[in-house]
């Protein structure tokens, strides 16, 4: 049941749109992160095609990476941000002091954040100054991150015409 100021449950929607399965919510960061490594296949072959299993490692590796640093960041943003239905249920589950802030950890998800930081920037160092991949094709591979996610908001935004017209 829901109150005038929350939303329709999916399943209540009168607009046709297709239901989500219960406790599965859309998740557009593993939509993008999909795309990205279709990208990123994509453009490995293309590099294999073009210049070489080297360059197509690169980019690949490129990719791995870009891929990999999205679903991360989609975890410590979930884990230190909560959706407004999740605070409230939170409340009756937690101690006052944790539910007022609606905190869950936070200082454990920023050492990993730093964390994180420290082992791209340390392993993307290393992989290149010991010249193990291509410097442009690894830049190649890495730049289906925001490619993935622009096709994952084109293709969002297209899906959601459709259902409308």
């Amino acid at each position: 049941m829901t109150s005038p100021d929350t939303p329709e449950a999916p399943e209540e929607r009168p607009t046709g749109e297709p239901t989500e399965p219960p406790g599965e919510p859309s998740d557009d960061t593993g939509r993008a992160a999909k795309a990205a490594a279709m990208l990123g296949a994509a453009l490995a072959l293309g590099a294999l095609a073009t210049h070489g299993p080297r360059a197509a490692a690169s980019v690949l590796v490129g990719a791995a990476i870009a891929v990999a640093n999205l679903l991360t960041m989609r975890a410590i943003i979930r884990a230190l941000i909560r959706a407004p239905a999740e605070v409230e249920d939170a409340q009756a589950d937690t101690p006052t002091d944790h539910a007022k802030t609606g905190r869950r950890g936070g200082a454990a998800w920023a050492l990993f954040a730093a964390l994180k930081i420290v082992i791209l920037f340390g392993g993307v160092w290393i992989l290149l100054t010991r010249e193990l991949v291509d410097p442009m094709a690894l830049v190649i591979g890495y730049g289906v991150l925001p490619l993935g996610i622009v096709a994952s908001a084109l293709w969002s935004s297209l899906v959601t015409r459709a259902k409308h017209r």
